[in-house]
């Protein structure tokens, strides 16, 4: 078996030669903008230190990607499902799952509001994982899986060509076997990377506002485009709850709004 350390690195490696470039967003109007939730989150909080380690450097687990924008849905159907990751530890829930053409999505519960988030990796990202998570290696795990508990469970799931799937249940929170740890850790920092991103997984970002428009902000107001002064590329928000009036730059909207206002 190949050290963890050894196939992390192996998974970041492949993922670097995707792309020199960072994350890609598509130019779109608000149709392409997902509905915030009520009581929806972008990211998770992050230390100041770290945020600020963020703004400089990318996420190498995100190098490459783009964003999910629109139907994901192939003639007419679902994308095939090829790993399904679920965690959970008292109230606190994750799902990773990835699908077929390099769709991954991922749901948080419990840690201060409900994040969910989708996007694109590269094919041969999307290759890499699935050299190291596949039913071949996880049904070689067959000893030492920590029994799951009443308040800490995790599943891992993983689906062959045919459809068929092998499934392994066991405790997150105790030392995995080798063989099931190489294939939990890549899923486990996919996870963390999505979750603390706010560019390739917002639909915000590359989104060119219109007068009329109507974005949710991280405080959970709604907000309405009044103007967009061309000169400066800054967009006038006015909030529809509030007398305040707000202006932020467009290419920095998706720092501080989390998708947009439902129809009702």
């Amino acid at each position: 078996m190949i050290d963890n350390g050894v196939v992390r690195r192996l998974l970041l490696i492949a993922v670097f030669s995707i792309s020199a470039q960072a994350q890609t967003q598509q130019t779109h109007d608000i149709t392409q903008v997902d509905i915030a939730t009520p009581d929806g989150a972008m990211s998770v909080p992050l230390p100041q230190a770290q945020a600020k380690r963020l703004k400089k450097y990318e996420i190498p687990e995100l190098v490459g990607t783009r964003q999910a924008l629109g139907s994901q849905l192939i003639d007419g159907k679902l994308p095939r499902p090829l790993i399904d990751f679920r965690a959970f530890n008292g109230p606190v829930e994750q799902r990773l799952s990835i699908f077929e053409r390099g769709l991954v999505v991922i749901s948080m519960s419990g840690a201060g509001g409900l994040i969910r988030k989708k996007m694109i990796i590269p094919q041969d990202a999307l290759t890499a994982y699935l050299n190291v998570v596949n039913t071949k290696n996880l049904a070689q795990v067959r000893e030492g899986v920590p029994f799951a508990t009443g308040t800490a469970s995790a599943q891992l799931r993983v689906y062959d060509d045919a459809g068929k799937f092998v499934e392994r249940r066991f405790d997150p929170t105790s030392a995995l076997p080798k063989g099931l740890q190489d294939e939990v850790l890549p899923l486990q920092d996919l996870l963390r990377a999505m979750s603390e991103d706010r560019t390739v997984t917002n639909t915000v970002a590359g989104y060119e506002p219109q007068v009329g428009d109507q974005l949710v902000g991280d405080d959970k107001k709604t907000w309405r485009v009044v103007r967009i002064i061309a000169d400066s590329n800054v967009v006038v928000l006015r909030c529809t709850t509030d007398p305040t009036t707000i202006y932020i730059a467009k290419k920095d909207l998706y720092n501080y709004f989390i998708g947009a206002a439902s129809a009702d």
